[in-house]
């Protein structure tokens, strides 16, 4: 009896205690939301990222979660430097509060017209190996990101070195009132006087003509976006490409391309999906994400051209805060296309982007279809915080918010393949770790230096400049 009595009263006391807790969770009505700092971005655009409304009634803990996912959307624009949102009381009754929400931004600087120097390479390290001042490209390259503070996106190229180029496109979000339809379109012409030609033991290998160019590609694309809420964006993309190849190419790698002549024509559709769920897109600590991204290219429509490829290519990420500096992050990629002999050009596969495997920066792993798992557990050596240039006389870059972490990590990957030309790795599982340190900054800016191991015994030190997942 005695036991049964403390267990009544155990109960009684967790019950008072939740339904304390639910009588603090005020209901409370937001009664205005005022935008400051705003000086170029027009007010639908934040409002189109804030999850909440003027005239809104909530509970005070649901308030306080929507500032904060409200917060993490307007970061993740890309628009601005530091986002603060305050809720303010303006009256308390006995069932219900009013408050006022203020809402300040730090705008980026959007207009970005920068020299070109960069590296014609898949990666910095791979660069490095040969230190080839042939493989640069320099040119001028304008960027008006927030165009007429709309969110929208201007692009010019003019790129000559290793990769000849001319560019333009324009990105707009928006082009209905309700904010969910986008249009983006442009053109792209690329010539290259050096260019891979074929992969062997594991490596590409180039050529380089020093009168004329081994390809020559002409791009125009027309996209269409939908954004239903504020996670959620599909795209749909067709786009013209014509690729002429010199002779020389061709007959080093019969399997280059094997249509009838030397030009290659084919119309490429496109649909991608995207789920955004992470707190900072840049350098993501919490939340998921997932991609899905389906091509086609070739309708037989161009006679000659023997292009017939589909592919499908989808990826999730998943990151863990488990405690105050301590994270988790693990991403799963996969892609797989249709069977035949496809072009050399088109057959990139591990190694390329963002889909490599920690270890195998030197390498490359051709083929249609791949897998590929990557982890890293990062702690917080020094937590996100700001510091001040005070010299530097506008806030757009005298406010910088920086962390480092360190981070051990874990990467496997497998691409099926016949291992022709000693390319080993092909139908290999392979595997690579290390451990890493990250520097991230404004802007969107990471820098990783990793020291990596491979599944071969080799090791070396990398560099990156972007989030590892």
């Amino acid at each position: 009896m005695k036991r049964l009595l403390t267990f009544v009263i155990f109960l009684f006391a967790i019950c008072s205690i939740k339904a304390q807790s639910n009588s603090n969770d005020t209901l409370i009505i937001v009664d205005n939301i005022e935008l400051i700092g705003n000086k170029v971005t027009v007010d639908r655009i934040l409002f189109r990222e804030i999850t909440f409304r003027p005239g809104d009634t909530l509970r005070m803990t649901q308030f306080r979660k929507m500032m904060i996912k409200s917060q993490e959307n307007l970061m993740n624009t890309s628009l601005f430097n530091f986002v603060t949102i305050t809720d303010i009381l303006q009256s308390e009754g006995h069932d219900i509060a009013h408050y006022k929400t203020s809402i300040t931004v730090v705008e980026r600087w959007y207009i970005w017209p920068l020299p070109i120097f960069e590296l014609a390479e898949r990666n910095f390290n791979t660069w490095w190996e040969t230190k080839d001042l042939n493989m640069i490209n320099y040119g001028f390259f304008l960027t008006w990101d927030n165009f007429r503070g709309r969110k929208e996106q201007l692009k010019l190229l003019l790129q000559f070195g290793y990769d000849e180029k001319l560019g333009f496109s324009y990105d707009i979000p928006y082009i209905n009132k309700k904010q969910t339809l986008g249009l983006n379109f442009g053109f792209s012409q690329k010539k290259n006087h050096a260019s891979s030609y074929i992969t062997k033991n594991n490596q590409v290998q180039r050529i380089r003509l020093e009168d004329g160019h081994a390809k020559k590609t002409y791009e125009a694309f027309l996209s269409l976006g939908l954004r239903p809420d504020i996670h959620q964006t599909h795209f749909l993309e067709m786009s013209y490409n014509e690729l002429h190849f010199s002779d020389t190419l061709l007959m080093l790698n019969p399997m280059y391309y094997q249509g009838e002549d030397n030009t290659a024509q084919y119309f490429k559709l496109s649909y991608f999906l995207k789920s955004d769920h992470r707190d900072y897109k840049s350098y993501p600590l919490k939340g998921y994400y997932f991609d899905l991204l389906i091509e086609k290219l070739g309708f037989g429509l161009f006679k000659g051209t023997e292009i017939n490829l589909i592919n499908a290519k989808a990826n999730i990420r998943k990151f863990w805060t488990l405690s105050k500096r301590w994270y988790v992050a693990g991403s799963l990629t996969g892609r797989i296309g249709n069977k035949g002999q496809h072009p050399y050009f088109v057959s990139t596969g591990l190694g390329y982007g963002n889909s490599y495997i920690r270890g195998y920066e030197y390498y490359v792993i051709d083929g249609q279809d791949y897998g590929l798992i990557k982890t890293d557990i990062k702690f917080a050596l020094i937590p996100q915080r700001v510091s001040v240039l005070k010299f530097i006389p506008t806030d757009k870059f005298n406010k910088i918010p920086w962390a480092v972490y360190i981070s051990l990590f874990g990467d496997a990957g497998f691409a099926p393949g016949n291992g022709y030309n000693g390319n080993t790795l092909q139908d290999e599982l392979l595997l690579g770790y290390g451990l890493g340190l990250n520097l991230v900054t404004y802007y969107d800016m990471v820098f990783r230096i990793e020291y990596s191991f491979n599944k071969m015994g080799e090791s070396g030190i990398f560099i990156h400049f972007v989030s590892s997942i």
